[in-house]
């Protein structure tokens, strides 16, 4: 096996975009990364590369600067686990810095801890979650409410939102500056949406955050304490998404905890389905 490196992310999306875009949900990680490199490539360089047997592709990956190492395998009938172990040999021995790596449970186990045999450090699972997507709604009773775009005035406690949103789902602290950067941005961009209830209450939120091809992916879903187990959440995301699908979107995908089964179940419910999966993990050096 070998590990081949494109010189930029176009050269690589020219040899693979296609292939990618079949499971576009499973590979949106290495494809996203890939489209913002070559928006500005100054900025985000990255690298980008396959392992390959022979002439077939195994694994495609991608490591932007401040961003996990994302993983994703196009042939399940090869050898996996040797590929990410080629991998991991080659990102150890060409001294290439990671910030961790987001791939599937079977790739991340094989990569760590064979790059653990050429590098001192130490690797801290953050987050396991299913990918899971909708082509098609189905047809259920939903919470009372409705699903609107945030308006700037809402900046400061959905905010707040963000910031318990990173701690609980992402086991991360988020410095409210960065936060409410990130969110001003997604109202202005018309991306963050709030859920009311008939009372005009703001009781839940959700995000549009990557545009795909021929999805759109959806992220930064949350509800305060007091208002979890209403179907406020699953309301929202079923609005969210009837929205992108009614608009000529071949598909919505979104990434749920594979510990929280309630919304897995209430996204099921909605329509959605798993298709992947992705493990998180931060190298921390020893």
């Amino acid at each position: 096996m070998i590990v081949k490196v494109y010189k930029n992310a176009e050269t690589y999306l020219l040899d693979n975009e296609a292939i990618l875009l079949e499971e576009e949900a499973a590979s949106q990680l290495v494809l996203y990364d890939a489209y913002q490199s070559r928006q500005n490539t100054k900025e985000n360089k990255g690298l980008f590369g396959v392992v390959m047997d022979e002439e077939q592709v195994i694994l495609h990956f991608s490591n932007m600067p401040s961003n996990n190492m994302a993983v994703y395998i196009q042939n399940e009938n090869k050898d996996i686990r040797e590929a990410a172990m080629v991998l991991a040999d080659y990102m150890a021995e060409n001294q290439i810095q990671l910030e961790g790596l987001s791939a599937k449970y079977e790739i991340c186990e094989a990569f760590i801890d064979q790059y653990r045999k050429n590098v001192k450090c130490t690797f801290a699972e953050r987050m396991a979650t299913d990918i899971m997507e909708i082509r098609q709604m189905h047809d259920i009773k939903l919470a009372e409410g409705k699903t609107r775009l945030a308006i700037p005035s809402e900046v400061k406690f959905i905010t707040d939102w963000m910031v318990q949103f990173q701690i609980e789902a992402l086991a991360k602290e988020i410095d409210y500056e960065s936060a409410l950067i990130k969110v001003t941005k997604l109202i202005d961009n018309n991306r963050l949406y709030v859920f009311e209830d008939p009372y005009e209450t703001i009781v839940s939120m959700a995000s549009a955050t990557r545009k795909l091809v021929h999805g759109v992916a959806i992220s930064y879903v949350y509800t305060p304490e007091e208002y979890r187990g209403m179907g406020y959440a699953a309301a929202n995301i079923y609005n969210i998404s009837k929205k992108y699908l009614d608009e000529g979107n071949e598909f919505c995908t979104l990434f749920v905890d594979k510990k929280n089964m309630l919304s897995k179940r209430a996204y099921e419910k909605v329509g959605y389905y798993i298709i992947d999966e992705i493990y998180e993990y931060k190298l921390l050096q020893a």
